[in-house]
């Protein structure tokens, strides 16, 4: 072999084998999965602060889908929507909590103040490994009638059920730096 195959040879051996470190490289990588529960409570956040969803308030304010059974007031088509659009990331006990202790609070409030809300950025980490706990930052712009639009940072706390994978069992707001007293304050 001559002294110009020989280095030719070495220059395709080495290029062959950066190019193979780089591929094991991007395979060990991807083995590392991205959490599935990280996305599903991007998808919750989105379905809170992108909006308000106006099939959902139609349904919740239009009196003509609220009919009173036993003396209790009963929506069938919007708890029939809300399982649908939410069914997938709750657990089916937490579900109805969810949106009695909080998860109506963003989007109605939007609704009636007349503002509308847009999910900008999320941070969701799970400090302890191994656990069921995630916490989470919302960044959620909020825009009214051609005003300027304001932007405001919501955190909060996830528990997924230990019982049924890849359900949310809890879900709290925290700190939202004055968003949600920016839309109660405001009329329409």
């Amino acid at each position: 072999m001559s002294n110009k195959n020989v280095k030719a040879f070495k220059v395709s051996f080495i290029s062959f084998m950066l190019l193979l470190t780089g591929v094991l490289f991007a395979a060990c990588s991807n083995t590392q999965a991205v959490d599935p529960n990280v996305g599903i409570v991007e998808k919750v956040l989105k379905l809170q602060f992108n909006g308000p969803d106006e099939k959902m308030m139609e349904l919740l304010q239009n009196p003509d889908y609220t009919k009173v059974v036993d003396g209790k007031q009963v929506n069938e088509k919007f708890d029939k929507y809300i399982t649908e659009v939410y069914g997938d990331f709750f657990t089916e006990d937490y579900l109805v909590t969810f949106l009695q202790t909080g998860g109506l609070m963003y989007p109605t409030a939007a609704e009636f103040s007349g503002y509308e809300l847009n999910l900008k950025d999320t941070v969701v980490k799970q400090p302890e490994k191994d656990s069921n706990r995630y916490t989470f930052t919302a960044t959620v712009g909020y825009l009214k009638d051609g005003e300027k639009e304001k932007t405001a940072d919501v955190s909060g706390v996830v528990l997924f059920s230990t019982k049924q994978k890849g359900k949310i069992g809890k879900l709290g707001y925290g700190e939202d730096n004055g968003l949600s007293k920016e839309l109660l304050s405001s009329d329409k």
